[in-house]
């Protein structure tokens, strides 16, 4: 896995604290400087998968100092290479871990912030995407319809909501939630303006592909949500944009707004259903994935009270996918 540079800045000689910190973590190197009279600063080199322990450690010992302040660097390499002891190796193979190694939670925190901001140009490249999307759809192109999902996804305040969720972190997912209506509601009406003043034909193959609802889809959006979940806390970024196109969200609300405008009430539930049944599985499986991989609140409090709201999104999204599947039996006449 990569490696991080964990950069602590204090107002006083950390070196014998720390070292006793570092003999229970594995790290690859460390060492400490005085910066001046008033300053010091320790840079510790580990893998990131090991950043998250120390850092939460880090915090529970220098927290209180008002001089405290950790910086972490993305590593593109390192000399010597590191080399990974046997013993250490058969050692990290018998610990309780998680079942995919990952980034810390910080570094996720503030990746998953940045997906979910409203500033003005998130908002326009929302808008360009819901023109995109829709010019694909009218012209029954496939090329065009990926190049709108690829512009702005709608799959960050997805992945954004689940994180938030298994941190107890109310705060992010009432951003999340927010960014989540704002998109979905400039996407939909954009549609639906083009709908009224457009006549589209309903079966054109790119429409009417987002008008049939099967439970095919449900495995193909659970699927998608669960490789956001692991590109997301892999650090993978790159690897997100097959994510949007595989998760296709963009494309079946373009669908509704378009088919409701033209009048067509029927066409546009089904694309609406298929839009919901994505939104459903991606922060079911996204919630698990990130359960699985042990993500958590740093504190046993707070932990507590995660729990409890990963319980109850569960069960939510749960009993929300149940009905949804009941919508596709009905639908499809079984």
């Amino acid at each position: 896995m990569a490696e991080r540079l964990i950069e602590v800045v204090l107002d006083s000689d950390p070196r014998d604290r720390l070292s006793k910190i570092l003999e229970e973590i594995s790290v690859i190197a460390h060492w400490s400087a005085k910066l001046d009279e008033d300053m010091w600063q320790t840079k510790i080199l580990l893998l990131a998968e090991n950043s998250e322990k120390i850092l939460d450690t880090l915090a529970r010992e220098f927290s209180s100092n008002p001089s405290f302040r950790v910086v972490i660097i993305p590593v593109e390499a390192s000399i010597p290479r590191v080399e990974e002891d046997k013993e250490e190796k058969e050692k990290q193979q018998v610990e309780d871990k998680p079942i995919f190694k990952r980034i810390s939670r910080e570094e996720l925190y503030q990746d998953i912030s940045a997906s979910i901001s409203n500033n003005a140009v998130d908002l326009v490249m929302v808008v360009l995407s819901a023109i995109v999307a829709t010019i694909g759809l009218v012209r029954n192109s496939p090329a065009i319809v990926v190049g709108a999902m690829v512009i702005a996804p709608m799959l960050g305040p997805n992945v954004a909501q689940a994180f938030a969720t298994t941190l107890g972190d109310s705060s992010l997912a009432f951003k999340a939630i927010r960014t989540n209506l704002i998109r979905i509601g400039l996407g939909f009406i954009f549609s639906l303006f083009v709908g009224f003043f457009l006549r589209v034909e309903h079966t054109i193959p790119e429409i009417s592909s987002r008008t049939v609802v099967d439970f095919g889809d449900i495995i193909l959006a659970f699927s998608s949500g669960t490789a956001a979940a692991l590109s997301m806390t892999s650090g993978l970024a790159t690897s997100l944009i097959g994510v949007m196109v595989a998760a296709s969200l963009l494309p079946p609300l373009a669908t509704s707004g378009i088919l409701l405008g033209n009048g067509n009430l029927q066409g546009s539930l089904n694309a609406l259903l298929l839009f919901f049944v994505n939104i459903v599985c991606v922060n079911l499986s996204s919630t698990i994935t990130f359960r699985l991989q042990g993500l958590g609140p740093r504190t046993w409090w707070e932990a507590n009270k995660a729990g409890k709201a990963v319980k109850v999104a569960l069960i939510g999204w749960f009993i929300l996918l149940s009905l949804l599947a009941f919508a596709i039996f009905l639908d499809r006449g079984i």
